[in-house]
């Protein structure tokens, strides 16, 4: 993010722009400009169409399989299978479609934090100008509340502070002056002092500046483009399907191409011929897959969404549970955004103050552990008075727009309002009681502000900064009620007291007040003289309280965590350390600043991100992308969370770009899979939980699907095999229709329902390939086998049993259907145990109970409603074809009592695989 504005003096760039910085710009060089460079704002590029989007939808392969099993179903005269096949297609594309959509208009946020009017030097004169029209050269006037309209470099200004957390992801706001000077071109931008950036906001002071870049040019504007541009990866689930649908469409392919021959040299017709492939083809493609999937991953939605979790694309309910990173942003994420008093210093006693934020709802208390307030902090009161009467922010309380207490101005002078009425005082009290006179604004180079009040007719100066720059003002120091003098003994005895909280990553602001004698006119530095020191205080944006719970999880879990900020070496460290980060061990936690990170080659990077927990700070926009990429080179699953505009390509890059709801900025929002309504990073937690359950509960799924589709492709080849005995064929296409989307659609979905094992969050992140591991593979083929070969008996059974009557065939096909169904539902709940046998968990999830018995009832429908015996080929059992049938279903009940015994066996022998 090097332009070189920052770099030289200031007239270096006022001549290389042609610009005049009394006269700025004359009107028609400032339009030739505006022709030349186009208007300032971040161009919108061209978003994928709605046609686009829906074709997104059939890059799955399972997908375009279904398709072509539904064009060819027409082709052959069966409507009513091509059209059920298509209706399947069409509401897994919908549901896909519409949640994808909603991710689109990325760049358009961008324009929201544009102002609309500012005021710009045009020949000489100042004048209100429209923000588009604004050009590289142009001089404007900005204030104090003011956004900034674009990237400038400062020519003038007076205490200036500016909010960069937009941009930075900082929420202490950034001391300005236009004297600084850097020959780095690579400063990372939190130290480019001299430059003001589009998309923040003055909170102090005023200046003038010259305009260096607009719209797409301004470092806003790159990410926007740079986003823009971006691709996202699939999630692992999309990759394992497509996996999946590749395998079965070759072996699918091949074997009806294959029978399609035998029967041809058989001299079947055509017709015949072409209808039994296209059966076989129909047998293995797992019809009602993509739709399970998807409406699993919706339930899953839903589930997140009453955890405060907002997902925007379905897939990322899945990927989240398979995460092996969380990259996350300091600021807004791991901590409050809240600047929050900590501690206070008076009179040689410390005072500990509990609360975070700007809820006043926190007690100070004494070095016994008293309670102190109002009424029983005596002298100390002082302290507390003098930090609220020396700064400007305020804060409210909750109202009809905010939900909590929120803060008017800097945060770190609202801050102080905070710890005023900790101590018990009413701040619009204490703000009546002492207006305001006089105002001595911060600036770098003293480091200091004072605030002249009048109180019962008498002027009073407070005065706040560093305990460098005000301890040599002090000339005496309020001790048990009386002044006493200030010594430098004692001041070298206060800063080694401070120096012990800077050491903890605090920040240390020194108080002091002195009254005025009557009528004295006071100028910066008569003020600023004779103090008395009052003491100080500590503050911090503190960890939000449930991260450090949450980091011990994800930990637990296998996760490795990654805090990527672009505040200070020390904070960034401090924050670690006290939620957790560097874990249990002796291993010192890695902290690599942005020259560190600079200087790292991609196998070094590599070697860094391989560690438990690593810390970034006062990195950039950029540097935190080449960090992503080289985790997902490295083959990780990213989850990046993020609140900021500065997140915004990290998060569309990341496999799980997870975005703040409560005060983030639009643009990360739109940038992201997930939101967290509730700003937490116990939720990121409670997210990898949910996907790590939906994965479980869709990999069940997809094993007794293909479980059932082996049993379908084993009946066909059956039948196909028996034709030369005289037995018709065992299973027609409508029936595998009918066992896919009726008997099992409902069983398999309410499957996704199930709760999450008590271990899960235990096991180390699913290896890629996890989907079907050897051991799903052979519960497949061997479930698949048994319940191919009983259902080909049951089918023989019964068409003996019947023959010589008109509906002997159809009554066969209808046991063969009963036969897989019921058998079915039995896997299922053998699928399911944690063990050899089912236990506990067989009833824990109703809804499968439900599932199951409506699917039932469908099931003899079928079998028995006259109307669909017509269309589908099937008659009514008798109870004797029923007891046939259940015979077959206790033999597979023993089967699978004897199969879980084996396979809890074998995973005792090797636990590692799951």
């Amino acid at each position: 993010m090097a332009n070189g504005f920052h770099t030289g003096l200031a007239e270096k760039w006022l001549e290389s722009f042609g610009t005049d910085k009394t006269r700025g710009l004359t009107a028609g060089e400032a339009h030739r400009r505006l022709t030349t460079h186009g208007e300032n704002r971040i161009t919108a590029k061209t978003k994928r169409s709605k046609l686009d989007l829906l074709a997104e939808q059939f890059k799955n392969l399972l997908v375009l399989l279904l398709v072509a099993a539904s064009v060819l179903s027409f082709l052959l005269g069966s409507v009513n299978d091509g059209a059920v096949l298509m209706a399947i297609v069409v509401i897994n594309a919908l549901v896909g479609f519409f949640q994808d959509w909603k991710s689109e208009n990325i760049a358009a946020r961008l324009g929201s934090l544009v102002t609309e009017s500012a005021i710009a030097v045009r020949d000489g004169q100042r004048i209100e100008v429209p923000v588009v029209s604004l050009v590289p050269g142009d001089v404007i006037y900005l204030q104090e509340g003011e956004g900034v309209p674009a990237d400038c470099r400062l020519i003038s200004a007076t205490t200036v502070m500016a909010n960069e957390m937009a941009l930075t992801g900082e929420s202490v706001s950034s001391e300005k002056s236009h004297t600084f000077s850097s020959d780095d071109d690579a400063l990372p931008l939190p130290d480019r002092r001299n430059m003001l950036y589009f998309g923040t906001a003055l909170v102090r002071g005023e200046c003038t500046a010259l305009v260096c870049a607009t719209g797409d040019k301004t470092e806003l504007g790159k990410i926007a483009v740079s986003s823009e541009n971006m691709t996202r990866e699939l999630s692992p689930l999309q990759k394992e399907l497509n996996t999946l649908g590749g395998k079965i469409t070759r072996f699918a392919l091949t074997l009806a191409v294959l029978l399609f021959a035998v029967q041809l040299l058989r001299d079947e017709p055509l017709k015949t011929a072409l209808i039994f492939a296209v059966s076989i083809a129909a047998a293995m493609v797992p019809e009602g897959l993509p739709a399970q999937i998807s409406m699993g991953l919706s339930l899953g939605v839903a589930r997140l969404a009453r955890k405060n979790g907002v997902v925007k694309r379905l897939s990322s309910v899945e990927a989240l549970g398979a995460a092996t990173v969380i990259a996350s942003d300091k600021t807004g994420t791991i901590t409050r955004n809240e600047m929050t008093i900590t501690a206070a210093y008076f009179e040689d006693k410390n005072y500990r103050i509990t609360g975070t934020g700007y809820n006043p709802g926190g007690e100070i208390f004494d070095e016994s552990g008293k309670v102190m307030n109002v009424d029983s902090l005596g002298e100390a009161k002082i302290l507390f008075l003098a930090g609220f009467l020396s700064s400007t922010g305020t804060v409210n309380p909750p109202d009809e727009f905010h939900s909590e207490y929120y803060a008017l101005g800097d945060p770190t002078e609202a801050a102080f309002a905070t710890l005023l009425m900790k101590a018990g005082f009413v701040s619009s009290e204490i703000s009546a009681a002492y207006p305001r006179l006089q105002l001595f604004p911060f600036d770098s180079v003293r480091k200091r502000v004072s605030i002249v009040r009048e109180h019962n007719g008498k002027n009073i100066v407070f005065v706040k900064g560093s305990i460098e720059s005000l301890l040599p003002l002090c000339t005496y120091r309020r001790v048990a009620g009386a002044d006493t003098p200030m010594t430098d003994a004692l001041r070298e005895e206060l800063l080694a007291v401070s120096r012990a909280y800077s050491a903890q990553a605090l920040r240390v602001i020194a108080l002091a007040y002195r009254d005025l004698a009557p009528g004295e006119k006071v100028t910066e530095e008569s003020a600023e003289s004779n103090l008395i020191f009052s003491g100080f205080v500590t503050m911090i944006d503190p960890p939000r309280d449930e991260v450090k719970d949450a980091v011990k999880a994800a930990r637990e879990a296998g996760l490795r965590l990654m805090m990527i900020t672009g505040d200070h070496h020390a904070t960034a460290r401090s924050i670690a350390n006290a939620i957790g980060m560097a874990g249990h061990d002796k291993t010192p936690l890695p902290v690599v600043n942005s020259d560190e990170l600079h200087a790292m080659n991609a196998q070094e990077l590599g070697s860094t991100l391989s560690a438990p927990a690593v810390v970034f700070s006062r990195v950039s926009p950029d540097e935190k992308l080449r960090i992503i990429e080289a985790l997902q080179a490295r083959g990780d699953v990213v989850a990046v969370t993020g609140d900021g505009v500065n997140d915004t390509l990290s998060l569309k890059r990341a496999d799980i770009g997870v975005a703040m709801g409560h005060g983030g900025s639009k643009v990360a929002q739109e940038a992201a899979s997930l939101i967290l309504l509730d700003n937490s990073f116990a939720t990121i937690v409670a997210a990898v939980r949910e996907g790590r359950t939906i994965f479980r509960n869709l990999q069940n799924n997809v094993v007794a699907t293909l479980s059932s589709n082996f049993t379908e492709l084993l009946c066909v080849l059956a039948g196909f095999a028996l034709l030369p005995f005289g037995l018709p064929p065992i299973i027609l296409p409508v029936q595998i229709l009918l066992v896919d989307l009726v008997g099992e659609m409902l069983p398999l979905l309410m499957l996704t329902y199930d709760p999450a094992s008590p271990g899960i969050m235990r096991e180390a992140p699913r290896k890629k390939g996890a989907l079907l591991d050897k051991r799903k593979l052979v519960h497949v083929g061997a479930t698949g086998l048994v319940r191919g070969v009983l259902s080909t008996l049951v089918f023989i059974a019964v068409f003996r049993r019947h023959t010589g009557e008109a509906a002997a065939w159809e009554t066969g096909l209808a046991a063969t259907f009963a036969t897989i169904v019921t058998t079915q539902f039995v896997g299922i709940f053998f699928l399911r145990a944690r063990g050899a046998l089912p236990g506990r968990e067989f009833f824990s999830n109703p809804y499968l109970f439900l599932g199951i018995a409506l699917s039932l009832g469908a099931m003899l429908a079928l079998i028995y409603v006259p109307f669909f015996n017509t269309y589908l080929h099937t008659n009514p059992l008798t109870r004797a074809d029923w007891q046939i049938i259940g015979l077959g279903l206790a033999v597979f009940c023993a089967f699978s009592v004897l199969y879980g015994l084996i396979r809890s066996f074998l995973a005792k022998k090797t636990p590692n695989q799951k």
